[in-house]
Order: structure tokens, then sequence, then C-alpha cells
């Protein structure tokens, strides 16, 4: 791995962070949660790929990885969205 391109993506990893911090102390109900959980997405999905290594390994290794951040986060916004009070 390129180590510009992992500069690179500790950047965007920051500037997630930032982002997702600033939207949760706004409190601007259900699409800053929303928000947050794709910023989630994406920075689980880079550390995944580049920073685990799976952008290397075979496709599926990286769609069970990936598919099961995406499956965690869709049930935290299902259970937000949709759960009981």
């Amino acid at each position: 791995m390129n180590p510009s391109r992992l500069d690179l993506i500790w950047l965007l990893l920051l500037a997630a962070t930032t982002i997702a911090w600033w939207a949760a102390d706004w409190r601007g109900g259900g699409g800053v949660t929303m928000l947050v959980l794709g910023l989630a997405l994406l920075k689980g999905a880079l550390v995944i790929l580049d920073y685990m290594g799976l952008r290397g390994a075979g496709p599926r290794w990286r769609a069970l990885v990936v598919g099961w951040l995406v499956v965690v986060l869709l049930a935290i916004g299902t259970i937000f969205l949709f759960g009981a009070d």
C-alpha cells in the first residue's frame, strides 16, 4: 500500500469523524442519525479495505466483511427508525 494513499485515507477518516462529531452535537433528529450511520459505513469500509488489507483479498472475503458491516448498520438504523419507545 502506498503511504500517501494511507495518509489520504487517514485524512478522510479524520474528516468523517469530525463531521459526525459536529452532526451529533447539532441534535438535528433522524436525518443526523442517518448521516452519522452513513459516515460510519464509509469509515468502516475504508478501515476494512485499506487498513485491514481486504482490498487485495478475494471478492468473497470483501463481500463477507463489508456485508457484515452493512447488516449491522442497517439493523441499528432500523431499530432507531422503527424501534419501540
